[in-house]
């Protein structure tokens, strides 16, 4: 038996009035009366064998087999809990279905359309089928690799404790999160075209088990946290990282669990491509990043024709040539010189081991190219296909005009001579040793929850996340949390280092109250200061600034037991150490 709830809108609820009524000539169009007035016309019409509908036969088929449930609420009844009860042992619900009416739960009945409406309605009108696909990366972002059935479970338990203004931030983050995982994973546009080229790419090569780190990128580069080039920088080594395994080989298990792990740790950096691209230079085994010597072995010899990565790879390297006037692959295929089926001129050219090489060599990079005249080319001997390469636009097939024959040294050799381009294209860190493990300095800190339990307990309130550095609490209270782990560079004095943007002042004026909560090394540390005290002596802080970002370097140094406040010039600046969440009293904010 199947359940299905009907919530309609008031100009629904009119229509069916006006029905039951006799009156709805004077109604404007609804989905209900349109519903209606579908069936009336089939009612009146022809079946597939030309017979008209009985009449009685649909009457005896709908009073034996339909039933309708009418179901009166009082105004502290709850729909959405009747809803999920009713189904509870009905037709199997849709995870994201099963999420929204727990969400809709935990509001008052006078509130419920509104948050419908306002925060449910346009995720599920962005994302469609994939809304439930697009939780279970939320989830992944915040570092719970989490199976597609159990989405419904996992954000349960997340909001389980949660009072209803707090369930309304997540939703609120949640839809806005919606918006960047529409442009990553379901070609909604992207008005930036570097970053619009990477995400068509990953979609391309389905790789959608790297989407809750690259939600968890865009989310900060949303934030302000760095400018478009370095997003771009880190979309290029995720790119790297994929496209070089695809070609080796090394089998993709186990890249939903290196991808969320990577969200568990992530810090808040300016500079996410270096701290991404020493974490995954650091993975061993089935969760590497193939080195050079790996990836030119493979390169030369793998048969990648007919796999996801093959024309991804030979357009990326048409369009590194840069040619002036650029081509469109709408129309181009893979071709192969040496072709699947050898013809008697094939076999000649080839000589005595003609099968041999082909059978090595047929579908490896060196012997495939991008062309519009793939159905003129088929077995045509090579000087043939030569002919007509030359009058190709790709420059890809400028390398046959210096090839007199095509066997397996001349395959060999332009394979060779595309992987010069290949391996900037997808770069790898470089290492002294590539037998030996990556060793990279110590990386940005992370470690903002930790220090948000910390500040939350104090000011005797929930937070809720909406980015890594923004927090809310219900009753007004903002606050945005950035960590530092220890400096010490040319100086004998400890110091901590804090990127402060102006978007994050912007958002903690329109505050009920404003914190800033600078983690200094630890948890431990946590200074939850009033950003009273802060603003005005950003004057006194050095200050970038660029085409995408603008923010002060608040610099804490560590003086015996003090943490002091470094501002320009010989004065030290404010003490912060009262500041300090281990102390007893905490000052109050204005």
């Amino acid at each position: 038996m199947d359940f299905f709830k009907l919530l309609p809108t008031q100009g629904d609820r009119d229509a069916y009035s006006s029905l039951v009524t006799a009156s709805a000539s004077g109604l404007s169009e609804s989905k209900f009366k349109k519903s209606y007035a579908f069936y009336r016309r089939r009612l009146q019409d022809f079946d597939d064998e030309g017979s008209q509908f009985d009449p009685k036969r649909i009457l005896e088929i709908v009073e034996n087999r339909l039933m309708v449930v009418m179901i009166n609420l009082s105004d502290t009844d709850d729909p959405y809990l009747i809803f999920e009860s009713l189904n509870f042992k009905g037709s199997p619900l849709e995870q994201a279905d099963l999420v929204r009416n727990y969400f809709l739960m935990r509001f008052p009945v006078t509130d419920q359309q509104e948050i419908y409406d306002q925060l449910w309605l346009p995720m599920q009108s962005r994302l469609g089928p994939g809304l439930t696909e697009f939780m279970r990366h939320f989830l992944g972002a915040e570092g719970e690799e989490i199976r597609k059935g159990d989405v419904y479970a996992a954000i349960k338990r997340l909001v389980a404790d949660s009072d209803a203004s707090t369930v309304r931030l997540l939703m609120s983050r949640m839809e806005q999160l919606s918006i960047l995982y529409s442009r990553v994973a379901c070609m909604a546009d992207e008005p930036n075209e570097g970053l619009r080229r990477f995400f068509v790419r990953f979609r391309r090569l389905e790789f959608g088990t790297a989407y809750p780190l690259m939600l968890s990128i865009y989310e900060d580069y949303v934030d302000g946290q760095f400018g478009v080039e370095e997003f771009i920088a880190s979309l290029r080594i995720l790119d790297s990282y994929i496209v070089r395994r695809m070609v080796v080989g090394v089998p993709s298990n186990q890249l939903a669990g290196v991808f969320i792990s990577l969200c568990r740790v992530k810090p808040v950096t300016e500079s996410p491509s270096a701290w991404l691209s020493g974490a995954l230079a650091r993975e061993g085994k089935n969760r590497r990043w193939p080195t050079d010597s790996e990836f030119l072995e493979r390169w030369l010899k793998a048969p990648i024709y007919g796999s996801r990565v093959c024309q991804v790879i030979l357009e990326c390297i048409e369009e590194s040539f840069g040619h002036h006037e650029s081509v469109t692959f709408e129309d181009a295929s893979v071709e192969h010189v040496l072709p699947q089926t050898l013809s008697a001129e094939w076999q000649q050219a080839l000589g005595e081991q003609a099968n041999a090489i082909q059978l090595e060599w047929q579908h490896t990079i060196g012997n495939l190219t991008l062309t519009g005249y793939n159905p003129a080319l088929g077995n045509k001997t090579y000087s043939e296909k030569r002919n007509i390469f030359a009058l190709s636009h790709f420059e890809l097939n400028r390398f046959f005009s210096e090839c007199e024959t095509w066997d397996a040294f001349q395959i060999q050799k332009r394979a060779e001579s595309l992987f010069e381009v290949a391996k900037q294209l997808w770069r790898r860190p470089s290492v002294d040793s590539e037998q030996q493990p990556v060793t990279l300095h110590t990386g940005p800190a992370n470690f903002h929850s930790e220090c948000i339990r910390v500040a939350q307990k104090r000011l005797g309130v929930t937070i809720s996340k909406l980015s890594q550095t923004r927090y809310q609490a219900a009753d007004g209270t903002r606050l945005v949390c950035a960590v530092s782990a220890e400096h010490n560079e040319n100086s004998s004095i400890p110091y901590f280092w804090f990127a402060v943007h102006r978007k994050q002042l912007e958002f903690l004026d329109a505050g009920a109250s404003h914190w800033l909560c600078f983690g200094c090394g630890s948890p431990k540390q946590t200074l939850l200061v009033p950003l009273s005290l802060i603003k005005p002596l950003l004057a006194q802080m050095s200050l970038s600034t660029g085409a995408d970002r603008h923010y002060w370097h608040v610099v804490v140094q560590q003086k015996s037991d003090k943490l002091v406040l470094r501002l320009l010039g010989p004065t030290n600046g404010q003490d912060l150490t009262d500041f300090l969440v281990t102390n007893q009293t905490l000052p109050t904010t204005k």
